[in-house]
């Protein structure tokens, strides 16, 4: 039996484990997960469960996991906390015996998490972003924000360096703070308190001033191998208005096309998940996570249980799975693990 190791992570984990369980037919698994918290979710649904100690960060947690995969036997480490770090000494890993299952390598990783090297360094021919200007003083924002205004009626800002979208707001140019309280608006500022708190600070840091996108949304959950693309669920999220209350899995050729060549060109493995919305000039690319995203659960209902594909591949190779369809064109609503799922193995 192979030992898998999730370490800390995100809400993903404990879908990802309950869906490996329910393909692996043969019990070729065994699924061990840790954590800080004890009442992590991964935590009740794994073969083993563990606490991770606090406090360790770089260097420190990479030795920790090394003894942990040496303690407890482990032949797959799927890497959630620290995956920068741990990708730098991927070869210790491997010294005693165990493979990463990791999106892509320490650099890459380091890029796909500041969104303003990101944007600087993605040719145009891969994806197209919106339109975007990196601020870190007040100068600069007033600066980026007249010049990006004459192209775009809305603009919204976000950090460089977030997760989860925290931190983005759209910029509104009438209402005022109170107003955006009391009308229970979300992801909101109004343009003069944010004047008002970048003049207190002589520099900040990266902020990103960026079009507002006004379109649908689309989360495509991925599982590549080295670059090439094995599966992309698209699950097309529709603009509150339109009175739809789940989501939509989609076959949009643009976005498969534009997640091929995204997957191509950082020669991204595992799970990973793109996020793209719809503007007044098509569709643009927001970011890719790496990792899987909360909604993976929803993705697989479209018959193709990722989380299995991304440890099955790696363990045995991706020719050792066949090809499987996904099924598009119908609504999904929201689900932790996703029932019936056609078997991969031989």
């Amino acid at each position: 039996m192979i030992r898998v190791w999730y370490n800390k992570s995100l809400s993903f984990v404990y879908a990802a484990i309950n869906l490996i369980k329910k393909q692996d037919v043969k019990q070729e698994f065994y699924l061990v997960a840790s954590h800080t918290q004890a009442q992590a979710r991964a935590l009740l649904v794994a073969d083993e469960a563990h606490i991770e100690p606090t406090g360790l960060v770089a260097r420190a947690y990479v030795d920790w996991c090394l003894d942990f995969c040496s303690q407890h036997q482990i032949n797959v480490f799927v890497v959630g906390k620290e995956a920068q770090s741990i990708a730098q000494y991927q070869h210790e890993f491997e010294q005693i015996g165990v493979r990463l299952l990791l999106v892509a390598n320490a650099a890459t990783l380091a890029l796909l998490d500041n969104k303003d090297l990101f944007a600087q360094q993605l040719p145009s021919s891969v994806a197209q972003l919106p339109d975007t200007l990196s601020v870190t003083s007040y100068e600069e924002f007033e600066q980026a924000y007249q010049t990006l205004r004459t192209s775009h009626p809305c603009l919204a800002i976000k950090p460089a360096v977030s997760i989860f979208g925290l931190g983005f707001r759209k910029i509104d140019e009438q209402r005022d703070c109170l107003q955006h309280i009391l009308k229970g608006d979300e992801y909101v500022v109004g343009l003069e308190e944010l004047r008002q708190g970048m003049r207190q600070q002589s520099r900040f840091n990266s902020l990103l001033v960026m079009e507002f996108l006004t379109g649908d949304e689309w989360s495509v959950d991925c599982v590549a191998n080295n670059g090439t693309l094995w599966a992309a669920i698209q699950r097309r999220k529709f603009m509150a208005s339109k009175g739809v209350p789940s989501q939509y899995i989609d076959n949009n050729h643009e976005i498969a096309q534009m997640c091929q060549q995204l997957t191509a060109h950082f020669s991204l493995s595992g799970q990973f998940n793109i996020q793209f919305r719809a503007g007044n000039n098509g569709i643009r690319l927001l970011e890719i996570n790496a990792r899987p995203s909360g909604g993976m659960a929803m993705a697989c209902l479209a018959g193709v249980n990722l989380p299995y594909i991304a440890l099955k591949g790696l363990v045995s190779g991706y020719d050792s799975l066949p090809r499987i369809q996904a099924k598009t064109g119908f609504y999904v609503g929201e689900v932790n693990v996703a029932l019936e799922l056609p078997i991969h193995d031989k």
